[in-house]
């Protein structure tokens, strides 16, 4: 098998594993989660742990 056949089937298999990936997360993650997840990051976002800042 030549280097391009194997890149491509290389490239394939990757974007089916992040498809695959994606998919199972958004069935398996609750939206309760993901809620929290999203409030935490805008929480932090302007201060550290220590309160100050960044």
């Amino acid at each position: 098998m030549n280097a391009p056949a194997r890149l491509s089937l290389y490239g394939t298999g990757l974007v089916a594993v992040f498809i695959t990936a994606f998919f199972t997360a958004g069935a398996v993650v609750p939206e309760e989660t993901v809620q929290n997840w999203v409030d935490d990051t805008s929480q932090s976002e302007h201060h550290g742990e220590d309160g100050h800042d960044r």
